[in-house]
């Protein structure tokens, strides 16, 4: 099973990491379907899971809450007259960090196997930023359409001039959330591991994280770049927690929490005051020529995206339950589209798919583990890096809808899930 698993895990990287040439390839051979096999790799890890817990005649708590959580969605999609497909298409945005948290919770997959994600498919993700920056790649801008929807096999776009670098990705965002993610994966497993490499594999790797980091900035993701660098920063903190003692111990470990909690207030905060009309910025600063030119797309967030997504919860009973599964972004892009809404932040996302009672029981559970986990355990540094993902690519991204990072978080919680669940059995 966890040899089935791993090719299974590798050949969806393979179809991530080659998304736009494929999906180009595909519609010139006549094959455009194909491009959706990848979801079909995710969905057979539950077929895989399935087997093995009837293999097993068990089912962990766990995995079962987490059915439970997607029955709900789809339960309170169809009363919601949500359609079929439109509800199938939300289940399908939370399948990759399912597949991801399966994988290594319930059919083990080791964590070094993730060592040799980042190994090999960072090389090739840089080589096709250069090759874009050098050549105008065939599939760039190419469009096309399926079943009636139009669907881009890659984005070409610019910010103030600058073209935004995607290589073989869709958009220069997935790109960076690809180089963002496997970094993050390897610097947290290598951690954990404390392996003992070569001196040569040490550069190698090395090098690679350093590439990632200017692959990260060609793509111009401005959320990703500064993701990155707090990441780093609070891997420094890590490691001082690690080799100091007494005050110096306690003030690194307080400070990486606070800087966790100050995350989490950048990104619920803002849509707060905008889901109440209420503006925490000076009117004229919103207006005026800078703000617009450094923040247009973040005023705009403030001022008509997360307002507007609050008006999707039509009766008084979706505030509490929500819309449900696809109730918000690209499923709506397809389904709904005259009230299309992105959310771009996390919260607002899941307010509107699952409702204030959720909302609140996400966020309590992540702020209660963060305040009491402690350090000193590494199993816990899983959950740690987990919450920082979501808190600071959360506030002005859409985390849920990019495969990427929700595989990412997956084996993130998958890890650290297992991690304690074998300490306390030991």
């Amino acid at each position: 099973m966890r040899n089935l698993t791993k090719i299974i895990l590798f050949t969806w990287f393979l179809f991530i990491v080659f998304e736009a040439p494929l999906r180009f390839v595909f519609f010139k051979t006549s094959v455009p379907y194909f491009i959706y096999m990848k979801d079909l790799l995710l969905f057979s890890l539950f077929l895989v899971f399935i087997f093995n817990a009837i293999y097993q005649n068990r089912i962990n708590k766990v995995i079962l809450l987490i059915f439970l959580f997607l029955a709900y969605g789809i339960a309170i999609g169809y009363i919601n007259k949500l359609s079929i497909l439109q509800i199938l298409f939300g289940f399908k945005v939370f399948l990759s960090f399912f597949a991801g948290f399966i994988a290594v919770y319930s059919l083990k997959v080791e964590e070094r196997f993730f060592l040799k994600i980042f190994r090999v498919f960072v090389p090739i993700i840089i080589f096709g930023l250069i090759l874009e920056y050098l050549h105008l790649l065939p599939w760039k801008g190419f469009k096309y359409e399926l079943l009636g929807f139009s669907i881009e096999a890659s984005r070409q776009w610019s910010t103030f001039g600058v073209s935004r670098l995607s290589g073989f990705g869709r958009a220069s965002f997935e790109t960076a959330f690809l180089l963002f993610s496997l970094s993050v994966l390897y610097i947290v497993i290598s951690y954990k591991l404390k392996s003992e490499l070569k001196l040569y594999m040490k550069f190698y790797d090395y090098l690679l994280l350093a590439l990632s980091f200017v692959g990260i900035t060609l793509t111009t993701s401005k959320t990703v770049f500064f993701a990155f660098l707090i990441f780093i920063f609070f891997f420094v903190l890590i490691k001082i927690y690690d080799r100091v003692n007494n005050i110096p111990k306690l003030f690194a470990d307080l400070l990486s929490r606070v800087l966790l909690f100050a995350l989490f207030l950048v990104g619920i905060i803002p849509p707060v005051f905008a889901l109440l009309r209420k503006s925490y910025l000076p009117n004229g600063f919103l207006h005026s020529h800078a703000a617009k030119f450094l923040f247009g797309s973040y005023i705009e967030r403030i001022e008509y995206m997360w307002p507007n997504a609050v008006k999707l919860l039509s009766g008084y009973h979706m505030f509490f339950t929500g819309r449900g599964l696809g109730g918000i972004g690209a499923a709506q892009k397809y389904f709904e589209a005259n009230i299309y809404n992105a959310a771009d932040n996390l919260y607002v996302y899941l307010f509107v798919d699952f409702g204030f009672i959720v909302l609140i029981i996400f966020i309590f559970y992540l702020l209660y583990n963060l305040l009491f986990l402690k350090l000193n355990n590494k199993e816990n540094i899983y959950f740690f890096v987990f919450c920082l993902i979501i808190f600071s690519c959360g506030a002005t991204l859409n985390v849920i809808e990019s495969p990427t990072l929700m595989m990412t978080l997956g084996i993130l919680f998958g890890l650290w899930k297992r991690s304690v669940t074998s300490h306390r059995q030991v």
